[in-house]
């Protein structure tokens, strides 16, 4: 039973340089935490990821008083394609697909864009390897299996935004990965367009709905889907516990 508490996580472990884990279970008690502090044990885990219903205030206790502390807000969002052409909010921008020659442009966006998230919440992760790992996403969105499409907005022949598209098929949900533009993009409507040209794409992929994750945090983001028709589906909390490697 205890090795199917944790999941070791190679790719989080490799990147930042200490061995990290995610719960398996999502609730939490006295007698669940033992267990779950066992299998951590045998498993070597430096860091574990616990993510938790923002409802469940017993479990919340728990892992507060477990030592857990809380990195971010999870807020997932949702809405339904319309069969029809939406709405495309600004034309001043070239929206398309990326290209190879967007990366280096569109990697120095994602390593600045996503501070709000949980790895910059938690003290004992390095920022430097934190904005990394969103130029690697990014990259790999683009290059590799990371995204089915990467909208990109282009202002006066360069690239200041994007965002990153996956299909699930099986749902028949198209869900809405990253979204960034550069700081000297923001206000003009740029977001708004992308993410309403990513909805289209979609419903040209036989997508019924849509979905996205942000930060509690991040309200700028919130209001972005908002405008654009999606509603909540979930709120969770993320904790991270340090059973070693930090102070």
């Amino acid at each position: 039973m205890k090795s199917q508490l944790v999941r070791f996580l190679p790719w989080d472990t490799n990147h930042f340089g200490h061995r990290i884990g995610r719960a398996k279970i999502h609730r939490l008690d006295e007698e669940s935490y033992l267990l779950l502090r066992d299998s951590c044990k045998k498993a070597e885990i430096d860091c574990l990821y616990f993510l938790a219903d923002a409802g469940d205030q017993a479990s919340i206790l728990e892992l507060q008083r477990q030592g857990f502390i809380l990195v971010d807000i999870r807020s997932s969002f949702e809405r339904k394609i319309p069969g029809s052409p939406m709405p495309q909010s600004n034309g001043d921008a070239i929206i398309r697909s990326s290209s190879v020659g967007d990366l280096e442009t569109l990697a120095a966006i994602a390593r600045d864009s996503f501070r709000s998230t949980r790895f910059f919440a938690d003290p004992f992760l390095d920022n430097e390897k934190a904005g990394a790992m969103y130029q690697i996403w990014l990259s790999k969105s683009v290059t590799a299996d990371y995204a089915d499409r990467v909208v990109v907005a282009e202002v006066n022949q360069k690239s200041v935004g994007f965002v990153t598209c996956r299909l699930d098929r099986v749902s028949s949900e198209g869900k809405i990965g990253l979204v960034a533009l550069a700081a000297s993009a923001q206000g003009k409507g740029f977001s708004q367009t992308m993410v309403w040209h990513a909805l289209e794409w979609f419903r040209d992929q036989g997508m019924k709905s849509a979905s996205v994750v942000t930060q509690g945090r991040n309200i700028a983001a919130q209001r972005l889907y908002q405008r654009c028709g999606f509603v909540t589906r979930s709120t969770e909390l993320w904790f991270h516990k340090w059973f070693r490697n930090a102070p």
